[in-house]
């Protein structure tokens, strides 16, 4: 076990430094830099980039960034919000960012895991069909389609939930906003249960399992579900950080003042250590999800771990 544990994280380790590397290099091609105020005459804006160190040479700057974000140094911002800290700019933002994907993934996901089983056990019943209808619709329907239809209904015209969102609020500010990031999940992991459901129950292991006596309830959620979750897993871990690294639009719509606006902010005004500190993060979070559902592969199917650990 140790092992296949180090081997996932020295494969994770290299790849977000191959990241960070294509990353940093194709920001250099990015047209304009981060002062490009029409004001600024030429010696002004030399004197910026040596203060900030982009007159050197990409090799070293690149070494001196990587070595900053080692430490948590992710540096200033040079253009929206000059020369303040954008560790300390991403964190007033991130925590809503997280909060609103955690909702959203762990609503969307027992939701739709509860729908596909039931679905399953009801096969070819009313109850199939009308989950299958579901997860259709919520597969198919744009999260922010949805979340328009939301705001006009609940929060406008009933006044059920604020317009906009409110920090004092943050519940009740999000909830319609977690509701149409979840349909997504949801539809996924329903119709993705479902499906690997009827394949387990119909495995010979079941029948033998059904046959020796075992109670059903034990055989569905003992032996049926723990085999569902491994693929199930790694269809939902790049849902899952995709929602909480921020939704763009779902956050213009409530007015929720997360992390991808800040992120879309970074590109267009070239603030390349914003832009730079978010996709390290990003990248980060994904990389630290596949390693933990790889170590849950070890964890759920002992077979993976070894033959992980024998390569």
């Amino acid at each position: 076990m140790l092992k296949y544990v180090i081997k996932r994280v020295i494969i994770s380790a290299v790849t977000l430094l191959t990241i960070i590397v294509v990353l940093f290099v194709m920001l250099q091609f990015m047209p304009g830099s981060p002062f490009n105020n029409e004001r600024l005459t030429d010696v002004q804006r030399a004197s910026l980039e040596a203060k900030y160190g982009l007159d050197k040479p990409l090799w070293r700057q690149f070494v001196i960034y990587v070595k900053n974000i080692l430490t948590g140094d992710f540096g200033v911002s040079y253009s929206i919000q000059a020369n303040y800290p954008v560790s300390s700019l991403i964190a007033n933002k991130f925590q809503i960012s997280i909060q609103l994907g955690l909702q959203a993934g762990i609503i969307g996901i027992l939701l739709g895991v509860a729908l596909g089983a039931v679905s399953a056990l009801f096969h070819n019943g009313f109850i199939d069909s009308l989950t299958t209808v579901v997860s259709m619709i919520g597969a198919s329907v744009p999260s922010q389609v949805l979340a328009l239809g939301l705001v006009y209904v609940a929060a406008y015209k009933l006044g059920l939930f604020p317009l906009v969102y409110k920090p004092d609020m943050p519940i009740s500010s999000t909830a319609l906003a977690t509701i149409s990031l979840a349909i997504f999940p949801m539809a996924i992991a329903a119709r993705f249960t479902r499906n690997e459901m009827l394949e387990v129950m119909s495995s010979q292991y079941i029948t033998f399992a059904e046959a020796k006596g075992v109670p059903r309830w034990r055989v569905i959620c003992i032996h049926a579900m723990k085999n569902t979750l491994v693929p199930l897993i790694t269809t939902l871990s790049p849902i899952v950080i995709g929602l909480m690294t921020g939704s763009m639009v779902i956050e213009n719509i409530f007015s929720i003042p997360g992390i991808g606006k800040l992120f879309i902010m970074g590109i267009t005004s070239n603030d390349y250590n914003v832009v730079l500190s978010l996709s390290f993060i990003f990248s980060a979070m994904f990389i630290g999800i596949m390693l933990v559902t790889d170590l849950l592969y070890g964890v759920i199917d002992p077979r993976i771990r070894l033959n992980g650990g024998a390569k």
